[in-house]
């Protein structure tokens, strides 16, 4: 008797539990969103015993269907997916484990803080700069801990006391920033040994938000200290030639640059001092423009020096950003040689030139822009890119879409054989890039405004230009400039941004593949690079946006 009444709970058990499993279902299945992760959920229903739902998933899996004729190095590209899904995995396990990790950390440093009640004022922003930095994306821990690392009151004591203080609160810091250096480093390995060097540059870049100092970090980015700055490569010749930037007056000559604080700015074409609304006036002229160089840029420019300073310091930062999401694009197979060029190791080619007028009228008579409504433009054939303003104001985001078009097409041979759909979206994808707790960043799904946009019209029952109509009325020689062209860019960007992203990036590189074979004039079908047909894709991009939840 005994033993069927530990039978019958044990059988109670598995129901519930399976019970528990099956409710949890939907959210999961919402969540998979390729056939990676599909796969996986299909395993999780065998564990839990979720016959029906199992069916389903088996039913999205089939519909994933390979092309009629796989590519020639179709087991080559699933090795090499293999290999990201490791590198994107060790991403995920330090972000996944540091917040609590953060938030354990620092309550000890904290507590010991309140005891000693040693909280000078540069001891305690070096700890906020960290708790920032280490839980850049859990706003709620974060503010917590700085509320209350601003409220431990400070004890005054002897000069003696507060060096001893001081070390061990130093001790105490360092200790902390090697346990998280050294898994952000693990991490950084595997995603050079897996051909991401992407995900490696956000890391270091993540690790240098927490630790500003950190020298590994800097040096991998191709970083000198020189004055307590740290110096990209272009800075340090800069700085040789005897100029330094400064973030409101731009190059200033170094031995001269408190004439910034009596109002002159440093004309590093004329190379002469000047006041900066009399210099400002003379380069307004479009025959007579502001001539300044950054890193990657040459701005020619008729815009205030202020607007100027603004804009190649954005246009850098947004270089950066392009390189990192198209990191491959750049180097091929090689993923040091990217590296290198994403880290500012490598030489790049020329500066891209860059034209900006100060209005509409400049602009319209200067530029000679190809359609009356344009507000800026890339002329491959001029190799430049020419924009305008009002004042103050930029047209970042259309900045950022044309600055898209002219480095894929001056890092490559101009091409763009993939079609419209292709190098559209693809400049629709990082025209969005915003700056989130100091750096320039996409954001999720909802900041890509396009992107935004398609995916409430289809949830809403709205009518947008599926995958398959995508490739097929704007794939190469199609009329961009058919039907209506809000939905033409919103389809080209919802398509990028699903290729990007689906079954957690995992077919990234893939469709970075492609994006380079376009630009160099070789591509293949569509299907070959990512070993799933067309009609799969359009399947798994509908669902995607439909009915998947995506960040």
């Amino acid at each position: 008797m005994l033993q069927l009444v530990a039978c019958l709970a044990l059988l109670a058990q598995s129901a519930n539990r399976t019970t528990e499993a099956a409710a949890g279902f939907d959210e999961r299945l919402k969540r998979a969103t390729g056939p990676a992760q599909l796969k996986q959920l299909e395993s999780w229903c065998n564990k839990n015993k979720l016959i029906d739902e199992r069916k389903r998933v088996q039913d999205l899996i089939s519909k994933a269907s390979a092309p009629a004729k796989a590519g020639a190095d179709a087991g080559q590209r699933e090795s090499a997916r293999t290999q990201g899904d490791q590198a994107r995995q060790a991403v995920s396990d330090f972000l996944d484990s540091r917040a609590k990790a953060v938030a354990d950390e620092v309550g000890k440093v904290v507590a010991w803080m309140k005891t000693e009640k040693y909280a000078p004022a540069d001891s305690r922003e070096r700890m906020i700069v960290l708790v920032r930095g280490l839980l850049v994306d859990e706003p709620a821990e974060r503010s917590s801990l700085e509320a209350e690392l601003k409220a431990i009151q400070h004890a005054e004591r002897s000069a003696e006391e507060l060096r001893k203080a001081a070390a061990s609160f130093d001790t105490q810091v360092k200790s902390l920033l090697r346990k998280f250096t050294a898994q952000i480093f693990t991490a950084v390995e595997k995603c050079f040994a897996s051909n991401e060097p992407g995900y490696a540059f956000d890391l270091y870049r993540f690790l240098l938000q927490a630790d500003p100092d950190n020298e590994r970090a800097h040096k991998s980015l191709g970083e000198k200290k020189i004055e307590n700055r740290w110096l990209r490569p272009f800075e340090q010749d800069q700085w040789k030639a005897g100029l330094a930037w400064d973030e409101k007056a731009g190059w200033v000559p170094i031995k001269t640059r408190s004439r910034v604080e009596q109002g002159e700015v440093f004309d590093t074409e004329s190379k002469q001092w000047g006041k900066e609304a009399e210099l400002n006036r003379i380069h307004s002229d479009p025959t007579r423009p502001w001539r300044m160089e950054s890193e990657h840029f040459e701005l020619i420019s008729t815009a205030d020096h202020a607007v100027n300073v603004k804009l190649l310091t954005r246009m850098e930062a947004f270089f950066l950003q392009a390189f990192r999401q198209y990191d491959l694009f750049f180097a091929g197979k090689d993923a040091s040689k990217s590296a290198g060029l994403i880290f500012g190791v490598a030489p790049t080619k020329k500066k891209m030139v860059v034209n900006y007028y100060r209005d509409e009228k400049q602009f319209k008579d200067y530029a000679k822009p190809p359609t009356t409504w344009a507000a800026g433009f890339y002329s491959g054939g001029k190799h430049a890119s020419f924009f305008y303003g009002r004042g103050q104001d930029i047209f970042i985001e259309l900045m950022q879409h044309e600055l898209t078009h002219q480095i894929l097409g001056e890092f490559s041979e101009g091409g763009g054989g993939g079609g419209a759909w292709l190098t559209e979206g693809a400049a629709v994808y990082l025209m969005y890039a915003a700056f989130q707790n100091g750096t320039l960043s996409l954001g999720d799904l909802k900041d890509n405004h396009r992107v935004a946009e398609y995916r409430r019209n289809v949830r809403n029952g709205g009518k947008e230009h599926s995958l398959k109509t995508m490739l097929e009325t704007f794939g190469p020689g199609g009329n961009w400039d058919q039907g209506d062209i809000s939905a033409n860019y919103r389809g080209a960007g919802a398509v990028v941004y699903f290729l990007m992203t689906f079954d957690g990036g995992r077919y990234r590189a893939d469709l970075i593949s492609l994006l380079r074979d376009a630009y160099f004039g070789k591509p293949r079908a569509v299907e070959e690079y990512f070993g799933i047909s067309i009609t799969g894709l359009n399947f798994l991009m509908e669902r995607y946006y439909k009915e998947c939840e995506v960040q």
